[in-house]
């Protein structure tokens, strides 16, 4: 059995990884479309996560408003449309209080804050992956998939960092109520792991000096840390152990972009600031 679940994870965290990065190298486009996709059914994740409870989102509204967020970012960007069309996002802002009222249901303001939750938490971050591909903000035409490339590289070595040390040499607890199997030194074997993958997979191009490098790999493993404790805290509330089952062996999409959604944005401002 533990050599089946075994295969089973590994084969469909090979898939993952080949879907991702093969959607990277299609274009921008393609890697867009995907990305809407996963967001939407990340979102559809956390509003069946938080039904555990009493709280009664509003699907409908938070994927449109997520949707909206998402695609207007990536067409400003690309400099498809100008900046003026953000303001399409201000009536949307009252939609989910003003369709709450119409509902009749109990915690209304719960409902509310938890759709607006959901939608800042996951919309923001997904639409930052495409700001990644194109660091150079008057360049939208320059794609660079090596460095969203290098942000999962960095995240995944500091994963698997953090496993080795905390397995064989963990014995602090890092936040015990909430993830019970972190340890400090499983943390910091995590940023030392990335920081030497970092350094390995940036040599290979001119972007970034080794400072930099170790600024970054530190800063974006360090936020992916608490992305991941965020998940765990919101599931621990709901008594949830996986976001979803859509990948097996592995859960739901929550539980494999937990650390990137709060890595992106620390990485996205670290590169920005280094390459511009």
């Amino acid at each position: 059995m533990i050599l089946k679940n075994l295969a089973v994870r590994t084969l469909t965290g090979a898939v993952y990884v080949s879907v991702v990065i093969g959607a990277i190298f299609a274009g921008p486009y393609v890697f867009a479309s995907l990305f809407l996709i996963i967001l939407l059914f990340s979102l559809n994740e956390f509003f069946s996560l938080i039904r555990k409870g009493t709280i009664r989102p509003l699907p409908v509204s938070g994927f449109a408003i997520a949707a909206s967020i998402y695609s207007l970012l990536f067409l400003i960007s690309h400099h498809l449309i100008g900046n003026q069309y953000l303001k399409l996002l201000l009536p949307l802002i009252i939609l989910i209080p003003i369709v709450e009222i119409f509902r009749n249901i109990e915690n209304p303001i719960q409902n509310i804050a938890f759709t607006v939750w959901g939608v800042i938490y996951l919309a923001f971050p997904f639409a930052i992956f495409n700001q990644i591909l194109i660091p150079h903000a008057n360049q939208p035409e320059l794609y660079e998939p090596e460095l969203l490339i290098g942000m999962m590289i960095i995240i995944w070595s500091g994963d698997t960092g953090a496993y080795l040390v905390g397995r064989f040499l963990g014995k602090h607890k890092l936040i015990e109520r909430i993830s019970p199997n972190k340890t400090w030194e499983g943390a910091i074997g995590g940023v030392v792991m990335a920081i030497l993958i970092a350094m390995l997979f940036f040599s290979f191009f001119n972007y970034l000096n080794a400072l930099q490098v170790i600024l970054i790999a530190s800063l974006t493993v360090i936020a992916g840390t608490l992305g991941d404790l965020v998940e765990s805290m919101i599931k621990r509330n709901f008594n949830v152990k996986d976001s979803g089952k859509i990948l097996p062996g592995h859960g739901g999409l929550l539980d494999r972009f937990d650390s990137l959604l709060f890595a992106a944005p620390v990485y996205y401002v670290l590169i920005s600031l280094f390459l511009n």
